[in-house]
């Protein structure tokens, strides 16, 4: 077993999303990273992307190649690039390698922040949009949760976590030892590479817990 499972969870999400997935994994000490906290202690100074939020949680938790980072959404783009800085072994829920596949309407950081600073990424009318144009009744009850909490972020961290999905950051050479994706997920694509198909939609790990939980712990049990 490894010496620690590290949980780091998507944008606007909290640590909660774990929550049905964990009880179903092999007992271990795992570390739940809650990035509001996080951004909070390191405050960093100027812009951010995924890379230099990687090198700060490795850093933060003394990260080695002995741990394993398993993350949802954000936090598996977070997760392999952790595992590019300390050789983590790295668990994909629902993420990407490749910042294309994330579906949202722009990847331009300029325009994202100016929506944010003028108020339109938290309005009512912009979020009742996204909230009605949601086709997965499954996890319509976590996906509005979580619409609704955005709208109580704070401006500065909503634009860490955004710079965290959308800035460019150095290539990576590596991969995850275990993709795990949904393909009606509609927040982002299916990877291109081999993956582990379970049912649900973005927000299998908490609709479909065990489906998520098997893969991972065949990899563990095989894990030196």
């Amino acid at each position: 077993m490894p010496n620690r499972i590290f949980l780091i969870h998507g944008y606007v999400e909290d640590p909660t999303i774990f929550d049905q997935l964990v009880p179903l994994l092999p007992p271990a000490e795992y570390v739940r990273i809650n990035l509001s906290e996080e951004f909070a202690r390191w405050q960093p100074i100027g812009p951010i992307n995924v890379r230099s939020l990687a090198n700060y949680i490795a850093g933060q938790y003394n990260i080695t190649a002995k741990d394993v980072v398993i993350g949802h959404s954000m936090g598996g783009w977070t997760a392999i690039n952790i595992k590019e800085v300390t050789g983590a072994t790295a668990i994909q829920l629902g993420s990407w390698t490749d910042q294309k596949k994330i579906l949202f309407p722009t990847d331009n950081l300029t325009f994202i922040r100016f929506l944010l600073v003028t108020g339109v990424t938290q309005s009512k009318v912009f979020n009742s949009f996204f909230k009605r144009q949601y086709p997965f009744d499954e996890s319509r009850e976590v996906y509005n949760r979580l619409i609704d909490g955005s709208r109580q972020m704070s401006r500065p961290y909503l634009w860490q976590q955004l710079q965290t999905l959308f800035a460019n950051v150095p290539p990576l050479t590596v991969q995850p030892d275990l993709r795990i994706h949904a393909r009606p997920d509609n927040v982002v694509r299916y990877p291109d590479e081999p993956f582990v198909e379970v049912p649900g939609d973005h927000f299998c790990l908490v609709c479909h817990a065990e489906a998520v939980a098997k893969p991972i712990r065949e990899l563990l049990s095989n894990r030196p």
